[in-house]
């Protein structure tokens, strides 16, 4: 039933365009779902073959339009794609689509792209209705092989040397981070946009849950059962993230352009960072940090976001204790940070997600059942919990 009728809303979108390409005019974009890219590393730079990858993407907007941002890599070999399609996913789970409803995307110049290491393109916009909570399969056709990207989360992604079937039988998913980046959908009536900057914790690293993805997936869904309007949530973390310094990604002060201002109509931004700085201070050759200078690097991404009018809610880093990561001068550093986050009203507002997890001792472990196992990392009942610590009232209009 869902599938017909999205098949008939796409048929009328498209009446009057062969090429499902919108019009030229004034449109109004929330992003609605992302995944931040990371350099390529030389412990990870083994080749993707040439062929075709199917992605499965969850939607946190509702709208009649579709783009699609597609990076390749810093440190990479060039990208190069023959054809992105979209459709709309024809079953609840796996990698097959509705063939009437796939559309073909169009960059500036074409349908083919060559990006080289560390490029972005933005394709044209399609039209094409999209529900929050529905997903859309994404289907990329490479012709020359890619380089891989680490991460200890990745994202499911299909791969066939050949054509792929539209049903998704017999495609068994890979674990690989994304050529997508970002997609935005046209929607008018979307009241905000927010941005999640984090590391793994925030990425979804050792969670199971692929459509509403980690914690910010588990905040994307409890907005999508409202029944008004409300905001999209685009996912920018990334797996071994630091704050200050460069290491598995852009240090998170340096990714405020590329990740957060970015992402079109963004409103909110929640920041939970700091944990993989402290515990990797310990490691031979690396300079210590202490909270001051955590705040220093919070400081400045809540100066670059109040320049842009957008609201930034830091979070409480989770408890560590009893992983192999965090000594205790390194506890004393989360816990001191925490305290300043709470207290200082630098931030527009705090979630408090160690409260969230934490077993209520000192120094705080995370309580058992949220544990993925390392005590460091939660599990899917983890990600709940902090998705729902997140208060809805934080992004209720402004009166």
């Amino acid at each position: 039933m869902v599938i017909r009728h999205f098949v008939a809303l796409l048929a009328a979108s498209a009446i009057g365009s062969s090429t499902g390409i919108l019009a030229a005019r004034q449109v109004s974009w929330g992003g609605a779902w992302g995944y931040a890219t990371s350099p390529a590393a030389n412990a990870t730079r083994d080749v993707l073959p040439a062929g075709t990858y199917r992605y499965r993407l969850r939607s946190s907007q509702t709208g009649n339009g579709v783009r699609l941002t597609i990076t390749n890599a810093a440190g990479a070999v060039p990208l190069e794609i023959d054809r992105v399609q979209v459709a709309q996913a024809s079953a609840r789970d796996g990698f097959g689509l509705v063939p009437a409803t796939q559309r073909n995307a169009v960059f500036a110049g074409g349908p083919a792209i060559r990006l080289l290491g560390g490029e972005t393109r933005e394709a044209l916009a399609m039209s094409m209705r999209v529900a929050d909570g529905h997903d859309l399969i994404v289907t990329i056709r490479t012709r020359a092989p890619s380089t891989t990207v680490g991460g200890n989360a990745g994202f499911p992604v299909a791969f066939s040397e050949a054509a792929m079937p539209d049903d998704g039988t017999g495609l068994e998913p890979r674990r690989l981070r994304p050529f997508i980046t970002q997609m935005a959908v046209r929607s008018p009536q979307a009241s905000c946009t927010i941005v999640t900057l984090g590391d793994s914790i925030t990425e979804g690293a050792r969670g199971t849950r692929t459509g509403w993805r980690g914690w910010p997936g588990v905040l994307a869904r409890r907005l999508s059962e409202q029944k008004r309007a409300h905001c999209g949530v685009v996912n920018m973390g990334i797996s071994g993230n630091r704050l200050l310094r460069e290491d598995r990604g852009t240090a998170a002060v340096e990714r405020f352009d590329r990740d957060i201002a970015s992402v079109p109509g963004v409103t909110h931004l929640i920041v939970l960072e700091g944990i993989n700085d402290i515990w990797r201070a310990g490691r031979p050759g690396e300079p210590k940090v202490a909270a001051a200078d955590l705040i220093a690097g919070y400081r400045r991404i809540i100066a670059a976001a109040h320049e842009r009018g957008i609201r930034v809610i830091g979070g409480t880093m989770t408890p560590g204790w009893g992983s192999k990561y965090l000594t205790r001068e390194m506890e004393q550093v989360r816990s001191e940070t925490n305290n300043w986050i709470r207290t200082n009203n630098s931030f527009d507002a705090v979630i408090d997600f160690e409260a969230a997890l934490s077993n209520g001792e000192m120094p705080p472990k995370i309580q058992p059942p949220f544990d993925s196992g390392d005590h460091l990392h939660p599990g899917d009942a983890g990600y709940e919990a902090m998705g729902k610590a997140v208060p809805l009232s934080l992004f209720a209009p402004r009166r």
